[in-house]
Order: structure tokens, then C-alpha cells, then sequence
């Protein structure tokens, strides 16, 4: 026993509460007294020690078991002691393993962190973290094993849990060692991208299975979650076995292990492929429609202009991008009313049939009418405004001469709104009645200018 003892430091025990420690100053002990009262007391803590700790002589059979490994299997030390380790307390499929981890120990080659399961008296099997320490006589001659452990069951199952909800998720997620190498491949990536896990693990992700013109960022991407800087919503795109192409929207998790060493990235995408198809057709649609379409950020500053405000105003895409539209292309006395509009839009208050003017590339002052529209990503957050106008320039035009040609007519015109007030009143019915424009605008005709007889009729 002395010999297995010897395996623990007189450090484990310097912190220990004074109550575990001998009070050597009673009397003087002996030399051979003094290793023997250490002896007892790294006995004891072994024995009672809060993990789970076992021994095998050089024959495999059971020499060592202390109370929290007969706690946890159940098995009293009489009824273990002496009996084969692997052949009547190893399931079968973990018995040439376990064997041969203490075939290694009998030889001085310890093995750290080895899992193997135990099964308990009530035949219940057991998840076991094991260190195997080589044990040693005091010639160093090897005389046995000892393991110690821990019961990792509950951590195993959790680990299980959390795999097949992994596995299972509807979503497709990979995983990358820090090599760059897939480790981790689940269904909903098998299915989307068509390769088996046994086809893809242990292989490069980008080497093997991003397009040339990604490679670069995407292996930045990994390259900064192995060094702890995530990145989320990254798109980029993965071949599928049938050649397809294929758009994925990532979040790059970094991967630790239990003392928190990066050991890997694994990636949570979203197959965002007919998204941006449908996003490209509307893109085509919004820039060949038969309307001047533009677009500012929440700075005010174009990030759309479409072909047909192109061909209205006459600057180009280029011309335009990144300046502020308000500053640059409306005409001072409207840059406060439009300006109004777009800050309402940005705070969701959204305005339709807005007149403007927009001046052109030659100088040329157009009428536009306007619904501005508050534009928003995926959250729901505000990122700017869309303009969807008509150019009325030559409406305006028209009714400034029909509005001319009612004003001159060689006839009394009058008009009134739906509430019988005038809103017309020309010329002639100015000289004919005697009343000017301003005195009878907003006015109830009837009421006011036609006699008491003929106002029912």
C-alpha cells in the first residue's frame, strides 16, 4: 500500500484542514513512524476521496476501490477485491479497449481522459473519465494500476442530447477542427448539400467544397473564429455533389473544449438560395420599371437608382451613389419639405403622392410625384427609404394652360367642390359678378351669390 500512497505529493495534502494533518509535536516519531503515519493518512484520503478510484495488480484483478467508487457501483470492496476488472465489470464492447489501456500502464505508458463505461450492481452502465497511473514498488518495479475518475454519465447524455438536436436541427450546421477540417456534419447539410458525413469528414471545407471566388473570405472567416472573433450573417456560397450552386447565410460559432482551448469553428446556416434569387428578381424588376425608382440610407445618402430615373434625371448610378439626394439634386425651396418626408419615413410614417421637383444633370427642373416608403431588413429594422415616383412635369405643364385657358375664357367659369364652395373663378366671371377670386374662394355658391328663390331649385 505504501508503494500506491507514494503516487499522491505531500502537496496534496499541505492545504488540507488541520484536522487531516498528524500533530507531529506531541512526541518525536521515528523515520520508519513518520512514513507510516503518512502512510495511513493518504489511505484515508483515497478512501474517502470525492471521485471514484480503483486498482488492478498486475494481473488485472482488483486491488484498490475506495467508498465513492463502491458508491457509485454499488459493489462492496469484498465484493470486488481480487476479482478481474475488464472481464466481470467492463461491457464487452469496451473490454479490448480497456485491456489494453492497462496492458499500457503495466508497461509505464499512462493514459490521461480515457472514457470506458462500468456497470453497476443493479447492472445500470456507468460513463467513467479515467486517468491510469502506472503503480510502482519502492524499487520502481511496476506492481499494478490505478485508476481515477469521473463520473461523467450525466455529462455523456447531455452531450448525447445536445448531438441529435444537432443532427436533427433544421438547419444545416457544420463543424471545422482547427485545421480547417469538417468534423461535424449534420442531416439537413447531408440533404442540402448532398454529400454523406463519411464523405466530407476529415476533409477541407474550403478547399473541397467553396467556390474559387470564396475561398479567401470564407477561410478569413474561419481563420478569425479560431483566434475567437465569431461572425455572424456571412454569406457565401457551397457546391452541392450535384454541382449545384448554393447560398448559405452563416454564423461562425468558435468552438472550445472544457478548459476553454479553441479547438474548432461550427458554423449555423441558413440555405438562403431562393431568397436571393427572388431578391435578384425584384432587383431587376425595381431597376427596369417604367418609373423613376430611388433609394437612401437612413443618412440620406442614394443607395438606388434605377434605369428609368437614370434616363429622367440623367445621372448615372455612379453619379449618384453615396451622394445625398436632398443636398445635391432638389431645388433649394423644397429641400426642407422633402427632407420632412424622408426623416418621416425613417421613423416608419410613410407619405404618399408627394410633389417635388428633382433638377436634372442639364439643369432641367422636373416635377415628380412621390411615394416614399420606409425600407427595412429582416428584423424589421429601419435602413432607409424608397422613393417610387411619376414624372408629372408634363401634367403640371398641361393644367397650367388649361388652368390659363379657363382664367382668359371670353365666358363667365365658375367651379365649386364637393361641398358647393367655389374653387374656380375666372376672369370674366370676376368682371361679370364683381367679385374677386379671393373674395369668393372657399365660399358656398348657392348660399352666398344666388338669390333666396332659386337656391332649393
Amino acid at each position: 500500500m505504501s508503494q500506491f500512497l507514494s503516487l499522491f505529493s505531500v502537496g496534496c495534502v499541505q492545504n488540507l484542514p488541520s484536522k487531516y494533518v498528524p500533530n507531529l509535536s506531541l512526541r518525536p516519531l521515528s523515520p520508519s513512524n513518520r512514513r507510516l503515519a503518512q502512510e495511513r493518512e493518504y489511505s484515508k484520503l483515497i478512501d474517502t476521496a470525492n471521485a471514484p478510484i480503483f486498482g488492478v495488480d498486475n494481473k488485472g484483478q482488483v486491488n484498490v476501490w475506495n467508498q465513492c467508487a463502491m458508491r457509485l457501483v454499488g459493489y462492496s470492496p469484498e465484493e470486488v477485491m481480487g476479482h478481474s476488472l475488464v472481464e466481470e465489470f467492463i461491457t464487452k464492447d469496451y473490454q479490448a479497449s480497456v485491456q489494453m489501456v492497462l496492458d499500457q500502464a503495466l508497461t509505464g505508458k499512462e493514459t490521461a481522459n480515457f472514457e470506458f463505461p462500468l456497470m453497476t450492481k443493479a447492472n445500470v452502465r456507468l460513463d467513467v473519465l479515467l486517468n491510469a497511473t502506472t503503480r510502482r514498488d519502492e524499487q520502481g518495479n511496476i506492481i499494478g494500476v490505478v485508476g481515477i475518475g469521473q463520473d461523467i454519465t450525466g455529462r455523456i447524455a447531455q452531450e448525447r442530447e445536445y448531438s441529435k438536436l444537432i443532427d436533427t436541427a433544421n438547419a444545416p450546421i457544420f463543424g471545422v477542427d482547427n485545421k480547417g477540417q469538417v468534423n461535424v456534419w449534420n442531416q439537413c447539410a447531408m440533404e442540402l448539400v448532398g454529400y454523406s458525413t463519411e464523405e466530407v469528414m476529415g476533409h477541407s471545407l474550403v478547399q473541397e467544397f467553396i467556390t474559387d471566388d470564396f475561398k479567401s473570405p470564407v477561410q478569413a472567416v474561419l481563420d478569425e473564429a479560431l483566434h475567437g472573433k465569431e461572425t455572424a450573417n456571412f454569406e457565401f456560397p457551397l457546391i452541392t455533389k450535384a454541382g449545384a450552386r448554393i447560398e448559405i447565410l452563416l454564423n461562425a460559432t468558435t468552438r472550445r473544449d472544457e478548459q476553454g482551448n479553441i479547438i474548432g469553428v461550427v458554423g449555423i446556416g441558413q440555405d438562403i438560395t431562393a431568397r436571393l434569387a427572388q431578391e435578384r428578381e425584384y432587383s431587376k424588376l425595381i431597376d427596369t420599371a417604367n418609373a423613376p425608382i430611388f433609394g437612401v440610407d437612413t443618412d440620406g445618402r442614394v443607395n438606388v437608382w434605377n434605369q428609368c430615373a437614370r434616363k429622367l434625371v440623367g445621372y448615372t448610378m455612379d453619379e449618384v451613389f453615396g451622394k445625398n439626394l436632398v443636398q445635391e439634386f432638389i431645388t433649394k425651396e423644397y429641400r426642407s419639405a422633402v427632407k420632412s418626408v424622408l426623416d418621416q419615413a425613417l421613423r416608419g410614417e410613410e407619405t404618399a403622392n408627394f410633389e417635388f421637383p428633382l433638377i436634372t444633370k442639364n439643369g432641367i427642373r422636373i416635377e415628380v410625384l412621390l411615394n416614399a416608403t420606409t425600407r427595412r431588413d429582416e428584423q424589421g429594422n429601419v435602413i432607409g427609404v424608397v422613393g417610387i415616383g411619376q414624372d408629372i412635369t408634363g401634367r403640371i405643364a398641361q393644367e397650367r394652360e388649361y388652368s390659363k385657358l379657363i382664367d382668359t375664357a371670353n365666358a363667365p367659369i365658375f367651379g365649386v367642390d364637393i361641398d358647393g364652395s367655389v374653387n374656380v373663378w375666372n376672369q370674366c366671371a370676376m368682371k361679370l359678378v364683381g367679385y374677386n377670386t379671393h373674395e369668393v374662394m372657399g365660399h358656398s355658391l348657392v348660399k352666398e351669390f344666388i338669390t333666396d328663390d332659386y337656391q332649393v331649385s
